[in-house]
């Protein structure tokens, strides 16, 4: 029988959906993602997606850096170190809770 109280454990900053694609997507691609390529790929409005973008960085999760593309601005988001990591834990206690809810 598993423990029900890991769930608590869990991390409420990439608990949330829009966090937890964000962070999918950005572990993906270690040369970053811009906002743009963002917004198409999670469907996200601007605001909601620059939302959780800043709590990822508040959190040191993500580095962002700002440049241009000719006279076009681009924002890249990068998940930094600790946020591969603190997300790699997070994933590694997700698959643990529900391997133990498989397993009853």
């Amino acid at each position: 029988m598993s423990d029900p109280t890991k769930i608590f454990a869990l991390s409420k900053i990439f608990h949330e959906r829009a966090r937890l694609a964000i962070m999918t997507l950005l572990s993906t691609r270690r040369e970053g993602v811009d906002f743009t390529e963002l917004l198409r790929q999670l469907k996200l409005t601007k605001g909601n997606l620059a939302l959780h973008l800043r709590r990822l960085e508040e959190a040191n999760y993500l580095k962002v850096s700002k440049g241009f593309v000719g006279r076009v601005p681009r924002t890249t988001y990068k998940v930094t170190a600790s946020g591969q990591r603190d997300f790699a834990a997070y994933l590694a206690l997700l698959e643990e809770i529900i391997a133990g809810a498989k397993e009853e």
